[in-house]
């Protein structure tokens, strides 16, 4: 019974379901969805069009949405173009282009490696490498 449930939750199309939450929960600013979706351990470096590296835990990326939503930023660019999704037990990593301009106030287009545990009943993101580039017009 355990097996025919882990196949239901370790697809691509449960990796990208779970990546959609994301996407959506993330554009609208919802810091307690943020809460369940990223995992304990979560680490995100962001890797700015500058060279510039940025790296943030679990709290400090809540916190970055939390002030951008105090800011009164409208809801973000949800566009994503997703490339590939690997699933190795209970590992996944899901690789997509995203674009908006929330890491760093201007809209840009975003180069992800998104790395999720499945832990706890649900597939949690753990670390994200984000490279950060100009819209090519």
């Amino acid at each position: 019974m355990a097996t025919n449930a882990h196949n239901k939750t370790h697809t691509k199309e449960a990796i990208r379901g779970a990546m959609e939450h994301l996407i959506d929960r993330a554009t609208n600013f919802d810091i307690e969805a943020l809460e369940t979706i990223y995992h304990k351990d979560f680490h995100t470096t962001l890797v700015m069009p500058d060279g510039k590296v940025v790296t943030y835990n679990k709290q400090e990326f809540k916190d970055h949405f939390a002030k951008q939503a105090k800011e009164g930023k409208t809801q973000l660019n949800t566009w994503a173009d997703w490339h590939d999704f690997n699933i190795i037990g209970d590992s996944a990593v899901c690789v997509l282009t995203r674009q908006h301009s929330g890491m760093n106030e201007q809209e840009m287009r975003l180069l992800c490696n998104i790395e999720l545990r499945f832990d706890d009943g649900r597939w949690q993101v753990i670390r994200e490498a984000i490279f950060l580039r100009p819209l090519i017009e």
